[in-house]
């Protein structure tokens, strides 16, 4: 980083009351623990690499076409940015701890506020720039959210070979929104993906919106649609930018999990909820668009798409057959036909497992010995995708980094299982 953006000043502090020890009598077998707490915390994050300086590479032996070798030097496509700054992170969190009927029953809940500035994304550029990318700084990135664990005892046996069972949920939404976007012009940094189709930061909408091609729309926001009765594509919005097409964050997060054991036997489950959060799928879109599903299979059925007709200015009445609907406007029409809801429930982990009694292993060296199974992800529902295309939204496509919600005919998830012996001396 330059020497003048090389140095930070970050604070924390955190506070706690427990009124429960604080507040005679407030203590009872209903209300055993209570704790408040706040907290304020700064941080900071640094580029990778050396995105301020232009990095040079030296070839001494370059072979030309004419059969000599030549020094060279050439630069790299990532562009040099020297006014770039290091991230900087606030955020205040108040929370509450509580233990109720006989420590049975736990609850632990917390709201925070975060301002993210200058945070740093890779930026895609025009070549003639003299360079394809160069990492960049977002102004400011505005977020709250909720996070709350709820324990329950249901049978809480005295002896631990007696019979227990516990449920544990945890449930999470977070809101996040860019508010500014620095020095940087055009309205839009299109940071993962393609300069046409990926994630991008827009002023007044959530970090990582989907951009895309969309459907062309009048002035009135109606639908277009062209001579041969397919939708118009539309490659900028009414504000000259590349149109928004989804939101891959969710709505919320709900995981659901249990514990039973008996004796010597052990038994766990986890459950995940995702409600919302946008996928664009290649997989279901070819699988449509190709006719390799049941969705398609009514080969005789015929569309007439709604919309205004882009020649007259009247209703579409241009009728489309079954082939040309999926083909033309779900494959290879606009992207944002692509683009399905990830609500989806899912069978996230079961596992099994027996403890070796203690008297089996008396003349052994062993201390204790125990064996499990388990299997994940064993069963999934998206509930707004084609059902037979059987497709799992937990996928990416888009590599490692920050996108999300991109899936390019990924490889399937799969469903795993396993074996595991402990054994102590």
């Amino acid at each position: 980083m330059p020497e003048n953006n090389n140095s930070l000043f970050y604070k924390g502090a955190s506070a706690s009351f427990l009124p429960t020890a604080a507040i005679e009598g407030l203590r009872s077998e209903t209300l055993n623990f209570l704790k408040v707490r706040a907290g304020y915390g700064e941080s900071a994050g640094f580029a990778q690499g050396f995105p301020t300086s232009v990095n040079i590479e030296a070839n001494a032996q370059a072979w030309l076409n004419s059969g000599a070798f030549v020094a060279i030097n050439t630069t790299d496509n990532f562009l040099a940015n020297p006014n770039l700054k290091p991230e900087l992170y606030s955020e205040v969190e108040f929370g509450i701890e509580s233990r109720l009927f006989n420590n049975r029953l736990s609850l632990d809940m917390s709201y925070f506020d975060r301002l993210s500035k200058d945070l740093i994304v890779t930026q895609p550029l025009d070549p003639a720039s003299g360079g394809t990318q160069r990492q960049t700084n977002i102004g400011e990135v505005t977020s709250w959210g909720i996070e709350a664990d709820l324990g329950y005892d249901v049978f809480k046996s005295n002896d631990r070979t007696g019979f227990n069972w516990n449920i544990n949920g945890n449930f999470t939404l977070i809101r996040n929104e860019v508010t500014d976007l620095g020095d940087n012009s055009g309205g839009a940094i299109i940071y993962a993906g393609f300069s046409d189709l990926g994630n991008a930061a827009i002023e007044g909408f959530p970090l990582g919106t989907m951009v895309g091609t969309r459907i062309g729309r009048d002035d009135n926001g109606n639908f277009l649609v062209d001579g041969n009765g397919d939708y118009v594509i539309e490659n900028l919005d009414e504000t000259g930018n590349i149109p928004v097409i989804g939101d891959p964050n969710p709505d919320f997060v709900l995981n659901v999990g249990s514990s039973l054991s008996y004796k010597n036997f052990n038994l766990g489950f986890l459950i995940n909820y995702r409600q919302g959060g946008d996928i664009y799928s290649s997989t279901v879109a070819t699988l449509l668009g190709r006719g390799l599903i049941e969705e398609t299979v009514d080969r005789e059925s015929t569309y007439i798409l709604p919309g205004i007709s882009q020649a007259t200015g009247l209703p579409n009445t241009t009728q489309i057959n079954n082939s040309t609907y999926y083909f033309n406007n779900v494959l290879f029409g606009p992207s944002e036909l692509q683009v399905y809801d990830g609500t989806t429930l899912r069978l996230q982990e079961v596992s099994l497992g027996y403890t070796l009694p203690k008297k089996i292993l008396e003349n052994t060296p062993f201390g204790s010995v125990s064996v499990s199974v388990q299997g994940f992800n064993l069963w999934f529902k998206s509930f707004n995708i084609p059902e037979s295309a059987n497709f799992d939204t937990n996928v990416a496509g888009l590599g490692v980094g920050n996108g999300a919600g991109f899936e390019f005919l990924t490889g399937p998830s799969s469903r795993r299982y396993g074996f595991s012996l402990k054994a102590t001396f």
